[in-house]
């Protein structure tokens, strides 16, 4: 944010976001509008379909069966957020991508500069007079290079200043910006759950993929996952599941169509148990 909104401006804020209204409507927005089923989903997955959400072998399979649907819903909802329109004086009920146009059509379009989204007070900021103080070799008075220099050292720091890429010139400013604001982070980074492919060698992925491909084209369903109707509390397969948030541990009760998540769970299971089988299957090899 601070290298497309500028520094000092306000573009992050520290400490409990509920003071931060506009990220806080827009989380609703995308819990509302996908993210929540997906949670309910996997809470179900838990809790009738043998995921265990301590295991990194579960997450990294959750991974490659639903990441790229995942994926997908935030492109579609990405797609209808920037088609809303924003109420206000100067929005005028314009839409963000309407904004942009307007934008574009006044102001003109940056064509292939990397620099181009970023702003021009974190310009000024990094890439002025007014950025941090040269560490200069000895001799060197930033006005040219002392007499007993040698003449392939200065060949060569132009040249390597002249291969920089644009990319690694970016990469190198968030580097900057990242090193600035560090002194003004104080709290411990979330722990994040650690996912971890089973499979030593590509050959083993390449078995579980061409092994699911025959047990989905067969239609398979494995005993024990919950997934037969045998297996259901109910003749039916449930179409709600409870989730808890906030502080207080909300309940919260969202509908999952059958006619979506149910083969979602089917998936799951085959996979679960086609990846648990190659597991064990390659376990008594190595006791052998």
């Amino acid at each position: 944010m601070i290298m497309h909104r500028g520094p000092n401006r306000a573009s992050f804020m520290w400490g409990s976001s509920t003071r931060n209204t506009r990220i806080e409507h827009l989380w609703v927005e995308v819990g509302t509008q996908f993210a929540r089923r997906w949670r309910a989903f996997f809470t179900r997955l838990g809790r009738l379909h043998s995921l265990d959400r301590k295991n990194p072998y579960h997450l990294w399979l959750l991974h490659r069966l639903f990441l790229s649907d995942i994926n997908a819903d935030c492109v579609e909802f990405q797609a209808q957020w920037n088609a809303h329109p924003i109420a206000g004086r100067e929005t005028k009920n314009r839409s963000p991508a309407d904004l942009r146009f307007l934008g574009q059509t006044t102001q003109g379009i940056y064509t292939e500069d990397t620099l181009e989204d970023i702003h021009p007070d974190t310009l000024d900021r990094y890439y002025s007079t007014h950025g941090p103080e040269q560490q200069r070799h000895p001799n060197a008075t930033g006005a040219g290079h002392p007499v007993d220099e040698r003449e392939d050292e200065h060949d060569e720091s132009d040249s390597e200043s002249d291969d920089t890429e644009p990319e690694d010139e970016l990469e190198g400013l968030a580097e900057q910006i990242a090193v600035d604001q560090a002194r003004n982070i104080r709290h411990k980074p979330i722990k994040v759950a650690r996912s971890h492919n089973p499979f030593d060698t590509a050959e083993g992925e390449q078995k579980l993929h061409k092994i699911l491909q025959d047990v989905a084209f067969h239609g398979i369903q494995p005993p024990n996952y919950g997934i037969l109707p045998s297996e259901w509390d109910d003749e039916f397969y449930p179409e709600e599941e409870t989730i808890k948030f906030g502080t207080r541990g909300t309940q919260l009760k969202i509908t999952l169509p059958v006619d979506i998540w149910y083969p979602r769970a089917v998936q799951w299971a085959q996979a679960l148990d086609v990846m648990s089988r190659i597991l064990l299957d390659d376990e008594a090899k190595d006791d052998e």
